[in-house]
C-alpha cells in the first residue's frame, strides 16, 4: 500500500475515532436532551415514514390515471384514488378481514390454550425440555415483566403518539403525492449547480428502484398469502387456513425471519389437530416444506418477474437494514430502511459508474 492511501486511511479512522468519541461525551452531557430530541423527531418521521411507504405504493396508480385518463388536475387524481384505494380496502376489510380477524380471536381464545397445553406436556415429559425451561423462567418472570407492561406513562404516550401518527399520516401522504417532485427540487437546490446534475440522478434512480421495491414486495406478499392460504386448506386446516396464510404471507416482508415466525403457529397448531389433517402427525413437515417450496417460488420466478433485475436489493441486505435501523430507530426505522438501503445501494452503484467513466 502506497504511502499517501495509508495516510488517508489513518485520517479516515482517525476521524471516525473523534466523532464516536464526541457521540459518547455528548451523550453523558446532554442524555436526556438528546433522547427527547429523539423522541420529537420519530414523532414526526414516523407517520412521514408510513406516508412515504403508502405513497410508493399509490404513486403508480395515480400516474396511470393521469396518463390514462387525461385528468391533468393531480388533486383530482390524487381524490380518485383516495376514493378507489378506500373503497377497495374497505371491501377487502369487510370480506377477508373480518374473516382473519374472526379467526384471530378464535385461535387465541381457544386453540391458543390447546396449543399451551401440548407444549406443557411435552416440557413435562422431557426432562432435557424441562431443565431449559426452568432456566429461561429465572431470568422471564411475571415480577419483571409487569412494571415494563403496565407502565401508565409510556401508556399515555402511545396512545398519544398513535392519534398524532393516525392524524399525520393522510396530511403527509396527500403532499408527498402530490409535491413529492417540488420537495425534492426544493431539498437539491441549496446544492451548488454543479452537482445538481448528480443529484437528480441519483434520486431518479433511487426513486425507480425503491418505487418497484415496494410495489414488486406487496404483489408479491398478496400472491403468496393466497398461495399459503390454499395449501393450507388442502393441508386441512378448514378455518384457519385464511388466518395462517395470511399472516404468513404478510410477515414474509421480514426476508427470512418472517417466514420463520409465520410457519411456528400453525406447525404448533398441527400438533393439536394432527388426527384432522392430511398426513397426520407428520403434517408439520408438511408444513415446513410448503413454506421453503414458497420461498423459493417467491425469490427464484415471483420476485425477479414483477420486480426486475435493477431492483437487486438482496434479502440479507434488506434484512441487515432492518435491524440497524429498526436498532436505531425503532419502528420509525423499519419502516424507512427499504428506501435508505436503496438510496445507498444506488448511490454506490451511480459513483461506480462516474469513476468508471
Amino acid at each position: 500500500m502506497k504511502k499517501e492511501k495509508r495516510t488517508a486511511l489513518l485520517q479516515i479512522f482517525g476521524i471516525i475515532a473523534l466523532v464516536l468519541i464526541s457521540l459518547k461525551y455528548l451523550n453523558e452531557l446532554f442524555g436526556p436532551q438528546i433522547s427527547t430530541l429523539i423522541v420529537a423527531i420519530n414523532t414526526i418521521l414516523l407517520p412521514l415514514g408510513i406516508a412515504l411507504f403508502i405513497s410508493y405504493l399509490l404513486a403508480p396508480i395515480v400516474n396511470f390515471i393521469e396518463k390514462r385518463f387525461k385528468i391533468k388536475n393531480r388533486i383530482l387524481n390524487i381524490a380518485i384514488v383516495f376514493v378507489l384505494i378506500s373503497f377497495l380496502f374497505g371491501l377487502f376489510s369487510y370480506y377477508v378481514g373480518n374473516i382473519i380477524y374472526q379467526q384471530a380471536v378464535i385461535f387465541i381464545e381457544s386453540d391458543w390454550d390447546r396449543i399451551v397445553i401440548y407444549v406443557n406436556d411435552q416440557i413435562d415429559n422431557n426432562e432435557s425440555l424441562r431443565s431449559a425451561y426452568d432456566n429461561i423462567s429465572a431470568f422471564v418472570n411475571f415480577g419483571t415483566v409487569t412494571p415494563i407492561l403496565f407502565n401508565f406513562v409510556n401508556i399515555i404516550r402511545g396512545v398519544t403518539g398513535f392519534i398524532i401518527t393516525i392524524v399525520l399520516v393522510p396530511v403527509f401522504l396527500f403532499f408527498i403525492l402530490h409535491d413529492k417532485k417540488r420537495i425534492f427540487q426544493g431539498i437539491i437546490s441549496v446544492v451548488p449547480k454543479n452537482k445538481q446534475k448528480h443529484l437528480n440522478e441519483l434520486g431518479s434512480r433511487a426513486n425507480t428502484v425503491i418505487e418497484k421495491y415496494f410495489n414488486g414486495r406487496f404483489i408479491s406478499m398478496f400472491v403468496m398469502s393466497i398461495f399459503f392460504t390454499i395449501f393450507f386448506l388442502i393441508l386441512g386446516f378448514k378455518e384457519k387456513s385464511i388466518f395462517f396464510g395470511f399472516t404468513l404471507g404478510f410477515l414474509d416482508i421480514i426476508p427470512y425471519v418472517g417466514g420463520f415466525i409465520g410457519m411456528l403457529l400453525p406447525i404448533l397448531f398441527s400438533f393439536t389437530i394432527s388426527d384432522q389433517l392430511m398426513f397426520g402427525e407428520w403434517a408439520f413437515v408438511a408444513v415446513i416444506i410448503g413454506n421453503f417450496t414458497g420461498q423459493f417460488i417467491q425469490g427464484n420466478i415471483l420476485q425477479p418477474f414483477i420486480m426486475g433485475k435493477e431492483v437487486n436489493l438482496h434479502p440479507l441486505l434488506v434484512l441487515s437494514s432492518f435491524i440497524f435501523f429498526g436498532a436505531l430507530f425503532g419502528v420509525t426505522g423499519i419502516i424507512l430502511a427499504i428506501p435508505i438501503t436503496g438510496i445507498i445501494k444506488t448511490s454506490f452503484e451511480y459513483f461506480g459508474e462516474l469513476k468508471k467513466s
